[in-house]
């Protein structure tokens, strides 16, 4: 009889340490996707004020003042895709819709923006082509 209340209580503490656990991996699985989609708003909200940029500013601009846009353009959505590809924003919702933006900016934009040998080169935006040929191969 003595041994009972001592196991009663350890058992008790067990089963308030499972909870805990258990309530601990999914706040921290919350967190984490609360962490990919800040991740995705601030890389997304960079390239739309600098897409925003070539409506207001640069569409009548000279090839000089287009290609130092281009460089931004290119080098948000290149910060974008890093983040996609290395899996970094994992979850495959989030990621999954900018599908269609990511098509219409290397076909609408960059492809029209870029000589061929550019296009192809591999050291320009490898990260935005690897995003680019993974969603059309879906």
């Amino acid at each position: 009889m003595n041994w009972d209340l001592p196991l009663i209580i350890a058992l008790i503490s067990a089963i308030f340490a499972g909870v805990g656990l258990i309530l601990n991996w999914l706040a921290l699985r919350e967190n984490n996707i609360t962490r990919q989609i800040q991740l995705l708003n601030d890389s997304f909200k960079s390239i739309k004020e600098t897409e925003v940029m070539l409506y207001k500013e640069y569409k009548n601009a000279n090839q000089k003042a287009k290609r130092e846009w281009d460089s931004l353009l290119f080098n948000s959505i290149e910060q974008f895709a890093f983040l996609v590809n290395e899996k970094f924003i994992k979850n495959s919702k989030i990621s999954g819709f900018f599908d269609d933006a990511v098509v219409m900016w290397y076909e609408q934009i960059f492809i029209e923006h870029y000589s061929k040998e550019e296009v192809n080169n591999p050291k320009n935006y490898p990260e935005f082509k690897k995003l680019y040929h993974k969603i059309k191969l879906k």
